[in-house]
């Protein structure tokens, strides 16, 4: 996996894109493609599960956090997206971590 994306409990900005790459490291156009995304602490439960304010481009997936969306538990997430077009997916998994926010 790459570096971690980090994010402070109930952020809601930056938006995340996530890129997918073809076999030259080009980035995959996914314009068209539907796109969600699953957080979660272990691959047995899942925190976070977004359908909606994602969509697939031509420069990658765009997840756009909700209010409250990321008031999540402080730790380090195991993300997934998935794209899906004609009944097949490109599947990546990243690192996100959230940090507890200040009092």
């Amino acid at each position: 996996m790459a570096t971690s994306i980090e994010y402070v409990a109930g952020a809601e900005r930056p938006a995340l894109l996530i890129e997918i790459l073809d076999e030259d490291n080009a980035v995959i156009d996914l314009t068209g493609y539907t796109c969600s995304l699953k957080l979660g602490l272990d691959t047995a439960t899942t925190a976070l599960s977004k359908t909606t304010g994602i969509s697939g481009s031509a420069s990658g997936i765009l997840a756009t956090w909700a209010a409250s969306e990321l008031a999540l538990t402080p730790g380090n997430y195991i993300g997934e997206v998935i794209a899906t077009s004609g009944g097949l997916d490109y599947r990546r998994q990243f690192n996100m971590v959230i940090k507890a926010a200040l009092a």
